[in-house]
């Protein structure tokens, strides 16, 4: 080797370049720390939002999940818990141990080989996972979603939600994926001996008519309990399609972490936190958006 040959290379630089890997990685450290002493171990991607908050909290959507333990507790429903829109298991690992069993639908190529680790780290062998999507009819279907973002995705050819709903443009749904889509009728008909004590939860970006629609038959016939996200502009009609259904009492998970900008929400974070109301539905007052409406079965415990 010559004296013009490179014989030293930096993993960090002195300087600056020290001071960031310090920072950034005893944060992470903590992080860490903390991570390992929650009952749930999740795999995560730090650039994503939902990840953040697992990484950060345990779980994403800790309101709403305890707001959902509460539910299906008081309505008896913990035989079969078919989870649509799985994404890496957030829902599916905080609510598994309150069923029998589990089945979870991740259409997302790389999301579900997530899925299913998620599920073996936490020792779910009660889950199943199921590498499709759901919809009225099936075929095949481009998923599209932010490169920077993989709790945001849609399916191109049927979601309501139209960019804008994401702040998102067009051009930034970069990374697409040819999906398959399966019978949403057909996928939870085969559940019909247990479905009178299933819960079913339907976060789809956008699909979620579509699904409902698809399942209004033995919604009729079972009245399971039934929770879908809800984005109220872009999906007018989905509120009156659930009230339509006999046999329900809609109620909905209400997050009061509004404002008008970061910093006033954070404030309002800072004095009075961020909380979650469970609340029967009121049709003429409708927030712009809900993580989970809930159709209630009228003879369940919550409706006594």
């Amino acid at each position: 080797m010559n004296k013009t040959e490179r014989t030293s290379f930096f993993e960090v630089k002195p300087g600056f370049d020290a001071i960031r890997y310090l920072l950034s990685f005893g944060l992470l450290t903590l992080l860490a720390r903390r991570a390992r002493k929650r009952p749930a171990a999740m795999f995560v991607e730090i650039s994503s939002t939902v990840d953040r908050h697992i990484l950060s909290e345990g779980l994403f959507e800790k309101g709403v999940i305890e707001a959902l333990h509460y539910v299906i507790s008081r309505s008896g429903t913990t035989k079969l818990m078919i989870d649509i829109g799985a994404n890496i298991g957030n829902h599916s690992v905080a609510l598994a141990p309150l069923f029998q069993r589990v089945a979870a639908v991740e259409p997302h190529p790389v999301l579900f080989r997530v899925l299913e680790a998620n599920m073996l780290r936490n020792r779910l062998p009660h889950v199943s996972c199921h590498n499709f999507g759901l919809g009225k009819t099936g075929g095949t279907v481009t998923l599209e979603e932010s490169p920077d973002e993989h709790s945001i995705s849609r399916v191109a050819e049927r979601s309501m939600l139209p960019p804008e709903t994401f702040g998102l443009s067009e051009q930034q749904f970069g990374n697409k994926y040819s999906i398959q889509l399966e019978s949403a009728q057909d996928f939870v008909k085969q559940y019909a001996d247990q479905l009178s004590e299933t819960f079913i939860k339907i976060d789809v970006e956008g699909m979620e008519q579509e699904i409902i629609e698809a399942l209004e038959p033995l919604l009729r016939q079972y009245r399971p309990l039934v929770g879908f996200e809800l984005f109220t502009k872009a999906q007018p009609n989905l509120i009156n399609i659930a009230r339509s259904i006999p046999g329900y009492e809609l109620y909905a998970i209400r997050v009061h972490d509004t404002g008008r900008s970061k910093i006033w929400r954070s404030l309002k974070l800072l004095f009075k936190g961020r909380e979650n109301t469970l609340e029967r539905v009121d049709p003429d007052k409708l927030d712009e958006v809900y993580p989970l409406v809930l159709m209630v079965p009228v003879a369940s415990k919550l409706e006594r």
